[in-house]
């Protein structure tokens, strides 16, 4: 695992000091990592899932994208998702949600991992 992907590995276990983060190494300098749990807000059923992703070895110089959450997040209103999230994904061999938002500046400036989660985490409160 490089460094720089070691070094984020930290700052998200310094972000959610609560949860477990579980780690498989990609064979080329990265990881797949899930952060669980991670809390959501009562729009969501259930409102603690985990969330999940790939750091690839060019971190921080790529973007982390798509992320994933737990399949078995339903929104609290009973309505269903739309693009960006879909259903029917799996990571790690889990069910899951994919959440697509790509930074599309990410080539042209370093990536923080934590400020990623972070951003996802907001839209889906925002958004979803």
């Amino acid at each position: 695992m490089k460094a720089e992907v070691s070094a984020a590995i930290e700052d998200l276990r310094k972000q959610f000091p609560a949860a477990t983060l579980n780690t498989r190494d990609d064979g080329q300098g990265g990881v797949y990592l899930t952060v669980e749990p991670v809390a959501l807000s009562d729009r969501f059923v259930p409102n603690k899932t985990w969330v999940g992703f790939h750091i690839p070895a060019q971190y921080p110089y790529a973007d982390i994208y798509p992320m994933f959450i737990g399949g078995e997040v339903r929104r609290a209103d009973g309505q269903g998702f739309a693009p960006p999230v879909t259903v029917g994904h799996a990571f790690e061999g889990r069910p899951a949600l994919q959440i697509s938002r790509r930074n599309s500046m990410a080539q042209n400036g370093k990536q923080k991992v934590c400020a990623k989660v972070l951003k996802v985490l907001d839209f889906l409160e925002r958004s979803a």
